[in-house]
């Protein structure tokens, strides 16, 4: 009988990591160490709020 245990975690991929890649880049995007000016802080809001809606999308299947 051959039997093999995998120790590591499985990598993910497709949609799953996607998602996973867009929620750590729409953190990033978010967060801000310094002040900023309105406009950047706008645009910046903006752009996270891009991904949040691709992420939604890509989680219905649009």
């Amino acid at each position: 009988m051959n039997t093999s245990t995998k120790t590591r975690p499985r990598v993910t991929t497709g949609v799953g990591r996607l998602v996973r890649r867009l929620e750590i880049e729409r953190r990033r995007w978010t967060r801000h160490e310094h002040p900023v000016v309105p406009t950047e802080r706008a645009w910046r809001a903006g752009v996270a709020e891009g991904l949040r809606l691709a992420q939604i999308a890509i989680r219905k299947g649009v």
